[in-house]
């Protein structure tokens, strides 16, 4: 597989690896809410210590395989507002696009221009025949996020004892 050049830069974000040391404040208010995190499996984050440890994931993915979740940026603030990028489904091994914003950072269209951005890296630089989003079918946001980006709705499936909508773009 090859890699996603970084950073990657649209109108009003920058999209970057997390640095774990100066970036895990900024993320305890993302990934340690309950809100945030309410379709995400596993759901809120307990600590400080437990977004160090996922950021640092994070990076090791970017290390081992060329794409990670990356840090969403605000270009006119600097300050880091959630995540997007890439992961990997098991046990199919395809590539899923995902984003997670700050809650005070919705309703911005943020969600939207992150992972446009992070698609159209992905199609171009990743070898993969599409790129896929699973979206828990009660997260009506989401879902509209990927239908603006161009992904379609393929089926609904079962994944963390929840019914998903499955999303997929082709390269």
């Amino acid at each position: 597989m090859s890699s996603v050049p970084l950073p990657i830069e649209t109108e009003r974000l920058l999209v970057r690896p997390f640095l774990p040391d100066s970036d895990s404040a900024a993320m305890a208010s993302v990934y340690c809410d309950p809100d945030v995190m309410r379709f995400i499996p596993g759901g809120a984050l307990e600590d400080l210590a437990a977004v160090r440890a996922a950021l640092e994931g994070h990076a090791a993915e970017q290390v081992r395989r060329g794409f990670a979740f990356w840090a969403v940026v605000e270009r006119a603030t600097g300050a880091v507002i959630g995540d997007v990028g890439f992961g990997i489904i098991e046990p199919t091994g395809e590539i899923e696009l995902g984003w997670t914003l700050a809650r005070d950072r919705w309703g911005r269209g943020y969600a939207t221009e992150a992972a446009s951005a992070c698609l159209g890296a992905g199609l171009a630089h990743l070898a993969a025949s599409r790129i896929v989003a699973l979206v828990d079918a009660e997260n009506e946001p989401s879902s509209r996020v990927a239908e603006r980006i161009g992904m379609t709705r393929i089926e609904t499936i079962e994944r963390h004892g929840r019914p998903h909508v499955l999303f997929a773009a082709a390269a």
